[in-house]
């Protein structure tokens, strides 16, 4: 059995942007290494979802699974990836700390928290915020991003609406039975350009689940709100001029675990991962990844891709395949920061890419290298667009020379669907 070594550019696809002559960061940046598996491997271009696809939608449909069925929010995926206890009826959201001001949100990431700041906040609010006939459960768990687990004895609903502007509900509805009943599946994504107005959440349908779930979170946001404005540390962050996390802004709650198949045992491959944020974290562990240790990002991203390539070097004999999922271009892609976004890509290939291909044996060893969407700097948020893709160790090379989403396109792979990709690579490497 060859190796598989799946590595996701978190956000690294791009929309021509007129700053760089109308490149994308790809085209732009001097990626010899990334070039090099492309230029020896067989290439296309990846159709993610039909919406501008979250990271966790995107996620769970790169390892195969079909989102539209087994998706059930990311408030579950978020609970279990950050060490927050979730059970199945339990209804649970992702979370930011966030700034508003006359009953507008301002900053949706209440500027650049630190974890220090975050967890403080975290203790007051679970010291003094107190629900009405339900318990909870707050953590912050990466900067500025959090979750909530509301616990209650009456029946909770995750068909409610986030609170975050940013982000709104598609229900797509991807199967109709005989008895013309419609079903749906709710997926989040980003709004091009969201109302600044604080929105409260609001029940989806009429039933007292619904109503029940969008009050207690109604209430929690209320109730954490009076604990932040006032807090020692958001009246600190206004002297210094920083913007106050005065706010929790919550989204795509759910209420069940998704029905992932295990990866490992479905494909007899032993697998492992390289993940920082905790939504990935669930993912790998409800898909029965091992879930390697790994500082989280930090300003150096030449140690920090340093760091990873090493764990990975240093686990490489003990599992088959490897998921990777490596951050940073799509910060940079939402802060509409095409520089910062290619100097982050030219990183990955110069600190992870170039030691992994001097370290590993490559006549046994299947490495892919894509991403999990097209994050467009130009507009600052996710697009449907199709994402590069390279598939290194599948025979023949096609004739591209350059890892782009215009230069895949002309690979031999053509255009192909998330879901297909991992059943192509289990019979590459058996």
């Amino acid at each position: 059995m060859k190796k598989l070594i799946f590595i996701v550019i978190d956000g690294g696809a791009d929309t021509p942007n007129p700053k760089i002559n109308g490149k994308t960061a790809f085209e732009a940046a001097n990626i010899p290494n990334v070039d090099f598996l492309a230029r020896n491997g067989k290439n296309g271009i990846m159709q993610i979802l039909p919406i501008p696809p979250e990271s966790d939608e995107a996620v769970i449909s790169l390892l195969g699974y079909n989102v539209f069925k087994v998706y059930t929010g990311r408030g579950p995926l978020e609970a279990i990836g950050g060490g927050v206890p979730f059970k199945e009826g339990d209804l649970a959201l992702r979370c930011n700390f966030a700034t508003v001001e006359n009953g507008n949100v301002v900053n949706v990431r209440a500027g650049a928290i630190s974890q220090m700041e975050a967890k403080e906040l975290e203790k007051s609010i679970l010291e003094r915020v107190k629900l009405t006939n339900a318990d909870f459960e707050f953590k912050s768990t990466a900067g500025y991003r959090g979750v909530l687990v509301i616990k209650s004895k009456e029946k909770l609903s995750s068909n409610i609406t986030n609170t975050h502007p940013g982000y709104m509900l598609h229900l797509l509805d991807v199967y109709w039975s005989r008895g013309g009943e419609i079903k749906s599946v709710p997926l989040s994504g980003a709004v091009k350009k969201s109302s600044l107005k604080l929105q409260k959440c609001e029940p989806l349908d009429n039933s007292k689940s619904a109503a029940t779930s969008a009050r207690l979170v109604n209430e929690f946001i209320e109730k954490s709100r009076k604990v932040l404005e006032n807090h020692p540390i958001n009246k600190r962050r206004i002297a210094q001029g920083k913007p106050p996390a005065n706010i929790i802004l919550v989204r795509d709650a759910g209420t069940r675990f998704p029905k992932l198949y295990n990866l490992s045992k479905t494909f007899n491959t032993r697998w492992a991962c390289f993940v920082d944020m905790p939504v990935e974290r669930g993912i790998a562990q409800l898909s029965g990844m091992d879930i390697i240790p790994i500082p989280p990002p930090s300003e150096n991203a030449k140690r920090d891709m340093e760091i990873r390539v090493l764990s990975l070097l240093k686990n490489y004999n003990l599992y088959d395949a490897f998921y990777i999922h490596l951050k940073g271009p799509d910060v940079f892609s939402h802060l509409g920061d095409i520089e910062g976004k290619v100097k982050s890509i030219e990183t990955i290939d110069k600190y992870f890419i170039r030691p992994l291909l001097k370290n590993v044996d490559l006549m046994n060893t299947i490495i892919v290298v894509t991403c999990d969407h097209t994050t467009s700097t130009s507009k600052g948020v996710h697009t449907e667009d199709p994402v590069p893709v390279t598939i290194f160790g599948a025979g023949l090379p096609d004739s591209v020379s350059k890892f782009s989403e215009k230069d895949c396109k002309k690979g031999s792979l053509g255009l192909i669907s998330s879901r297909s990709l991992m059943g192509y690579l289990m019979k590459l490497i058996k």
